[in-house]
């Protein structure tokens, strides 16, 4: 383990530059000089210690007040139309403040918390800027909108919409061009799954609403496919190519298990709110709710399996919430009681996560040696250390 301030000190000293600082340090903390030995655990390498969490408060902190000197600025504008468009420069402004501070925290130290919580503000600040710009601009031409339901959205709106949503993704795939940030990637795939579905129902919105589960699920699928794509490259889970997988599993999870939670409720119920709300028909009750409860809990196994497979705790996590209100549905069912309820509830969670982790290693252990992954699935499926 090389000490940061040892490299820090031979900056100083002249023998490397600043920059190469971060870099460096990475390189050799992570055994990048040699090949990394497989561990089968999940190294979340984005925090080294408290102080990253300082400067990611710090950063974090700064935005804020930044956001609300803008709020304070734009409140006396005259019009809409000029607060609008004040807004919009204001916000640019900001973006551009926190790009530059990516310049000195991502790129040139190498601090991924920070970095994480820059890409966050600056997205925001980007995404506000492009809204209030658009509609400043469009205000300022004296438009107004007469909204009509069976017409839908004027065409002003819906552009203006398409616009800020767009810019979910722009932003932190912009960021990860520039910065290489793991986290940015994560952040540019949900941002794009999510300006999938705000057009969808910018243009159809009955349509998209009877299909949603359905596109939730393939959106996640195509994001899931992407991180399995880096994983098969980095197998012993040892470069920044499996950090871009664990976010892009991250992004896909909640997705995958919508989409795949809102279908069974179709299946079982043919309603558009029990696919919309799951949990909801889950925690309704009666023995339809049981249904649905039981159909969840295997879509959970399923997900687990996959997880073991490839080494990904991302699904399991995620579906800890609705495999809760799974579970207390089936007990509700036998007639518990409120208390009763919650506690078996949590235990029954509780035990589940604590078993799965003891025994992940011996699990995968026991898979890996039934299916026998062999080439390219080999490096999807990857090797469980002995």
């Amino acid at each position: 383990m090389i000490d940061r301030a040892v490299l820090e000190a031979a900056s100083k000293a002249g023998i490397i530059n600043a920059e190469q600082v971060g870099a460096l340090h990475d390189f050799l903390n992570r055994g990048a000089a040699q090949p990394a030995a497989a561990t089968g655990e999940e190294d979340l390498r984005f925090i080294r210690n408290f102080h990253d969490v300082f400067l990611a408060i710090g950063i974090l902190l700064f935005a804020l007040g930044i956001a609300v000197a803008i709020a304070t600025q734009v409140a006396a504008a005259a019009k809409p139309a000029e607060g609008a468009v004040l807004t919009g420069a204001l916000t640019a402004g900001a973006a551009l403040i926190m790009w530059l501070l990516g310049e000195v925290f991502a790129r040139r130290r190498r601090l991924f918390l920070p970095a994480i919580a820059i890409v966050c503000a600056l997205t925001v600040f980007a995404v506000i800027s492009a809204a209030s710009l658009y509609f400043g601009l469009v205000l300022g031409r004296g438009v107004t909108w007469d909204f009509d339901h069976s017409q839908g959205l004027p065409g002003d709106v819906r552009n203006g919409l398409l616009l800020a949503s767009a810019f979910l993704a722009i932003a932190p795939a912009l960021f990860y061009a520039r910065f290489r940030l793991p986290f940015s990637l994560g952040l540019a795939g949900g941002g794009a799954a999510l300006f999938i579905v705000v057009a969808s129902l910018i243009f159809n919105w009955d349509l998209t609403l009877r299909y949603l589960p359905a596109l939730y699920l393939t959106l996640g699928a195509l994001l899931f496919a992407a991180g399995v794509a880096f994983d098969a490259r980095d197998p012993a889970r040892a470069t920044r190519l499996s950090d871009n997988g664990f976010w892009l599993h991250f992004a896909a999870a909640p997705l995958i298990l919508n989409g795949a939670f809102g279908l069974i409720g179709q299946a079982l119920s043919a309603g558009k709110d029990a696919a919309l709300s799951p949990t909801g028909a889950m925690m309704a009750g009666g023995s339809a709710g049981a249904t649905q409860a039981g159909a969840t809990l295997i879509a959970v196994v399923l997900l687990g399996l996959i997880s073991l497979l490839i080494n990904r705790r991302a699904l399991i996590v995620s579906a800890l919430l609705t495999t809760g209100v799974a579970i207390g549905a089936l007990l509700n069912a036998v007639g518990l009681g409120a208390s009763a309820l919650a506690a078996a509830t949590l235990i029954t969670l509780g035990a589940f996560v604590l078993i799965l982790g003891a025994s992940w290693h011996l699990v995968r252990r026991a898979l890996l040696a039934w299916i026998r992954p062999s080439g390219v699935w080999a490096r999807v499926f990857p090797p469980e250390p002995a």
